[in-house]
């Protein structure tokens, strides 16, 4: 799993490297002391702030990104704009457990577009390719907490012993059972009893985000 220092220091910092003087430019650009920024990029602060780390990226130019909400034939928005709402990042599809998922810490946060931040909204990163063309490896996507009964065909996010948490798309199956299905077509349906959806079933998949 791609932890939030991997990213911070293999993604965000090399990209912001220049001439003598960056570091100085940097700070002064995320309003921030210079002590306060050498100590991050030297990794002695060993867990900085998610505001310092958003101040980075905002001085670094942001990230560029694209959003989309997962129905067919959605389309594709340009993430831009200033005074964003920020959706927490917990994680990544694929390993943990659900009490875990909506109680630690998050990692990371990103910028989304006003009509895509609800109430109670989170954001996973996906770290396989089950679900592509869809969803892309190492996209993100937000979770809306389950607040109904389930939709044939839509997406959620879910919770597989021995696998952990995965995205998939449900479909109803045959004897009182749910699929969870790939739309990759390498990877087979995984069966559900029904009575248990709600142990299994997370939260609904509502839009993708991916860096650009």
């Amino acid at each position: 799993m791609k932890t939030f220092r991997d990213w911070f220091y293999n993604d965000v910092l090399p990209s912001v490297e220049g001439g003598r003087g960056w570091k100085k430019d940097l700070a002064d650009k995320a309003g921030m002391p210079l002590n306060s920024l050498v100590r991050i990029v030297n990794g002695e602060t060993k867990s900085p702030s998610i505001d310092n780390v958003g101040a980075i990226i905002d001085a670094c130019g942001g990230v560029e990104a694209l959003i989309r909400r997962t129905g067919p034939n959605s389309p594709v928005e340009e993430v831009r704009g200033s005074g964003l709402p920020k959706i927490p990042v917990y994680g990544t599809a694929g390993a943990g457990d659900p009490q875990e998922f909506w109680s630690m810490e998050p990692e990371r946060e990103i910028e989304v577009l006003p009509q895509y931040a609800r109430k109670g909204m989170v954001a996973v990163r996906v770290d396989g390719d089950s679900m592509e063309p869809t969803i892309q490896k190492g996209a993100y996507v937000g979770v809306a907490p389950l607040d109904g009964p389930l939709t044939e065909g839509r997406i959620y996010l879910v919770n597989v012993a021995p696998f952990g948490r995965l995205v998939k798309r449900v479909r109803a199956g045959q004897g009182g059972c749910i699929e969870l299905i790939s739309d990759n077509p390498k990877y087979p349906p995984t069966v559900v009893p029904l009575e248990q959806y709600e142990s299994v079933v997370v939260g609904r998949v509502a839009w993708v985000w991916q860096e650009l």
